[in-house]
């Protein structure tokens, strides 16, 4: 009998796993992969996502591996912001969200599965629980209403059966356990991104750099093996039009978002890996917890990759669900009223305020005039440029920076003229211009 059974040994299982095993319970974790492994993500780390790496004591093992910095480069439509989260509200976060501020840093850094998920795996082992991979899980043992285990194969193809007081289900968007559940999704927004990426060397731009022209956005961001993630992404409805020439509208999309990374990519960029892509991004959201069961990461709930918080919120899951089955196991709490606050803080108003913020992002609309005057007003302010960006990788509430009080100050603040950023010569034909589908022939 262990005390978790923990299906999914990524970036929320093996997490929840190393915290688990850490207040002495008895963790199983299975994944039918084996690791090191690659798998589509994001793999970028806003400063929280660090920070959980640092407060767990494993950030030094990654940045041993992985290129990192402080801050980050944001453009629309021409207009360039640039700052980093500070560190006030990092600690803001943390203490309102876990109630300890212990280990925040102010990095970013991207780093690939195969290095992170193998790290955390291992950190998860070296802690004290057991990790089964190639491991196919096939059914969920049940008694009544309570879910009591799990029945699988081994990668050797024995069938096995194991028991638990509770299984996590850390197996992401197309999550087994809640389809054997047959958990609803709810608030689903279908309007997503398609997204392609691939990694080049040959070339550095020193931090993360995000650009958006129109309604297609571009991310070069260095990663591990001196490459940059490089990654375009735009409009779920216009993935038909870019997929028939990947390679060539890859590069016509780098062009038009930034002529001068697109010129860095053509002329000293070498691609190392094939064109990745994805448009299975639309949100939702599930049922948290029930008799015997608790869902993490995406399995719960699943966002668009245009803010790129997906393994950040992995981590942020994995802290609240241990300490919530800490509390249950050891039997400080009643296990479903611990299981009810981790759903409450995951479910917060400013949580959904912040599913809103991405669901609307991944529509990929142009920019309205106002917003784009906002971003011209930021420019003279860094304290504010700071708070935008913490707002815009969920660290501080959206509550905050966009209250009308706060934008009447912007606005009142700096008066600097747009005359310089062409996006407002004639802004109306320009909004039209973006309309159009850029890969269509």
């Amino acid at each position: 009998m262990f005390d978790a059974i923990i299906i999914g040994g990524r970036c929320a299982g093996s997490a929840t796993a190393l915290q688990l095993a850490r207040k002495g319970h008895k963790v199983l974790v299975v994944d039918r992969s084996t690791f090191p492994s690659d798998v589509i993500s994001t793999h970028f780390l806003w400063p929280h996502g660090t920070s959980y790496l640092n407060r767990w004591g494993l950030l030094d093992r990654v940045l041993a591996q992985t290129p990192s910095h402080t801050e980050i480069h944001l453009v629309n439509d021409g207009i360039p912001l640039a700052g980093t989260v500070p560190v006030e509200l990092l600690r803001q976060y943390f203490q309102q969200l876990h109630g300890d501020d212990t280990g925040v840093v102010q990095r970013y850094a991207s780093v690939r599965r195969l290095v992170l998920d193998k790290l955390l795996v291992d950190a998860a082992v070296e802690a004290g629980a057991e990790v089964r991979e190639g491991f196919v899980v096939e059914e969920l043992i049940s008694e009544g209403d309570q879910v009591v285990g799990i029945r699988g194969r081994t990668r050797q193809g024995a069938r096995v059966e194991e028991r638990a007081r509770v299984v996590v289900g850390a197996d992401g968007r197309h999550s087994f356990v809640a389809r054997t559940l047959k958990l609803p999704k709810y608030d689903e927004r279908l309007k997503c991104t398609f997204a392609y990426w691939s990694y080049f060397s040959g070339f550095s731009l020193g931090t993360a750099h995000m650009h958006r022209r129109g309604r297609v956005s571009i991310a070069v961001v260095p990663t591990n093996f001196n490459q940059n993630m490089t990654l375009v992404f735009g409009p779920s409805e216009w993935f038909e039009s870019f997929r028939r020439d990947v390679a060539g509208n890859f590069q016509r999309a780098l062009d038009f978002v930034s002529p001068e990374i697109g010129e860095r990519v053509r002329t000293q960029g070498k691609r190392e890996e094939r064109f990745y892509g994805t448009v299975d991004q639309a949100a939702f959201l599930r049922p948290l917890f029930g008799p015997g069961w608790v869902l993490v990461g995406d399995a719960g709930s699943s966002k668009d990759q245009c803010t790129a918080t997906g393994m950040t919120h992995a981590f942020r899951d994995a802290e609240l669900v241990s300490a919530a089955l800490d509390a249950g196991l050891s039997g400080r709490q009643p296990l479903d009223v611990a299981l009810k606050q981790y759903e409450s803080r995951r479910r917060s108003q400013s949580a959904a305020a912040y599913y809103d913020y991405v669901c609307t992002q991944a529509e990929m609309r142009p920019l309205r005039h106002d917003e784009l005057q906002l971003f011209v007003v930021l420019r003279s302010n860094q304290e504010e440029t700071n708070r935008f960006i913490a707002t815009h990788g969920d660290i501080a509430p959206l509550s905050e920076f966009f209250q009308a009080s706060n934008l009447m100050l912007l606005s009142d603040a700096a008066k600097e003229s747009s005359r310089d950023y062409a996006v407002f010569a004639d802004f109306e034909a320009t909004s039209r211009m973006y309309q159009q589908n850029l890969f269509a022939a």
